[in-house]
C-alpha cells in the first residue's frame, strides 16, 4: 500500500493511476478510523481494482479551534489490512490556504438535521468530500448511512455537479444488543454511556413501528420517540426528534409511506451524538434499513 502525504505529491500518480483504465473506490475520512470506516474500505475492496482513503480532519466541518484527535499511523493500518491500496493524507495549509473560498451551497437543506445544531457542518463536509472526489476521480465512493445527511447531500451534490462517480451507501454498523453506531465521537463513551446511547436506536425503531402499524401524524411520533427517550436518557438530553423528507430534508406534514428520515439528536452539553433511520423503501419500513452488525468495536464485520 501506498502512503502519499500531500496533495501536490497525490496529483500526478493519480492522473497516471486514472489513465491505466482501472475502477477506483474512496472513502474520505477525518481520520480515528474504525471498524465501520474498515466495513466501507472493504466493500471498496472487493469492488475495484484500486482503493483510495483519505485522512484529514476536515476544518471547515469542525468547532473553529477545536483539536481532532487520531492517529495517522493507526488509520493506515487499518486501511491496509481492509485493502486499501493507497492513503492520502493532507494538512490544513495545503487544503485551506488564507484564499481558499468555494464551498458548496445546497440551499436550504444544508440547514436542516445535523446542521439545525451546528450550521456549519454539513456545508463542510459536503465541500470537503467534493473536493476529494474530484481529485481522486474515483469510479464510486463509499458513504455509510451512519451520517444520512452527509451521504445523501453528497450524492445530490454528485449528480447536480454532473460528477462522474457512482455514490454508494453502506448499511449503518452497530454494536449487536445495544445498536450503539459505531462514531468516532462515541470512542470515548464508557460501557455505560453507550448503553445509553442505545436506548436512542430502540426508540427509533419503535418510531418506524408506529408508522408500520398505520401512524400517518408526523407529531405523534415524534412524541412516542421523545417519550421513550425521557425514560432512558439521563446523562444526555434531546435536541431534536424530526420526521423530514428525503430530498430537502425539511418536516413533512403526514407521513404516507416511505421515504421519509426518522431523525434525533442529543447532547451531553459536550458531546452531540445524531442517530436516524433512512426508510426509503415498504420493506425498510417493514423491516427497518439494513444494519451490519458486530459484536464488539474490535469485532470485523
Amino acid at each position: 500500500m501506498l502512503h502519499i502525504k500531500s496533495v501536490a505529491d497525490a496529483r500526478p500518480i493519480l492522473r497516471e493511476l486514472g489513465g491505466t483504465g482501472q475502477s477506483i473506490g474512496s472513502i474520505h475520512t477525518l481520520g480515528a478510523l474504525h471498524n465501520a470506516h474498515g466495513e466501507l474500505i472493504q466493500r471498496s475492496a472487493n469492488e475495484n481494482d484500486q482503493t483510495i482513503v483519505t485522512v484529514y480532519p476536515n476544518r471547515i466541518q469542525l468547532f473553529p479551534g477545536s483539536v481532532y484527535q487520531y492517529d495517522l499511523d493507526a488509520d493506515i493500518a487499518l486501511a491496509e489490512s481492509r485493502g486499501a491500496t493507497i492513503v492520502i493524507s493532507s494538512d490544513d495549509q495545503e487544503m485551506y490556504p488564507p484564499e481558499y473560498a468555494t464551498f458548496i451551497d445546497q440551499g436550504e437543506r444544508h440547514q436542516r438535521l445535523n446542521n439545525s445544531v451546528f450550521d456549519f457542518a454539513s456545508r463542510g463536509q459536503v465541500t470537503g468530500a467534493i473536493r476529494w472526489i474530484s481529485l481522486c476521480r474515483p469510479t464510486a465512493s463509499y458513504f455509510g448511512m451512519k451520517d444520512i445527511e452527509q451521504a445523501l447531500l453528497v450524492q445530490r451534490a454528485t449528480q447536480d455537479l454532473m460528477i462522474d462517480c457512482e455514490i454508494r451507501h453502506v448499511p449503518c454498523v452497530r454494536l449487536r444488543g445495544s445498536g450503539v453506531p459505531l462514531s468516532s465521537r462515541l470512542r470515548f463513551l464508557p460501557a455505560e454511556r453507550l448503553a445509553e446511547v442505545g436506548s436512542i436506536y430502540t426508540a427509533l425503531e419503535a418510531g418506524r413501528q408506529a408508522v408500520q402499524n398505520g401512524e400517518h401524524d408526523p407529531g405523534k411520533v415524534v412524541s412516542l420517540v421523545r417519550s421513550l427517550l425521557r425514560q432512558s436518557l439521563s446523562t444526555f438530553k434531546v435536541l431534536y426528534v424530526t420526521v423530514v423528507d428525503v430530498h430537502t430534508f425539511g418536516p413533512v406534514t403526514t407521513i404516507e409511506g416511505p421515504p421519509f428520515i426518522l431523525h434525533c439528536a442529543v447532547t451531553d452539553g459536550d458531546l452531540y451524538h445524531f442517530d436516524g433511520l433512512c426508510i426509503r423503501t415498504a420493506d425498510e419500513l417493514a423491516h427497518s434499513p439494513e444494519v451490519i452488525w458486530i459484536d464488539s468495536v474490535s469485532d470485523q464485520p
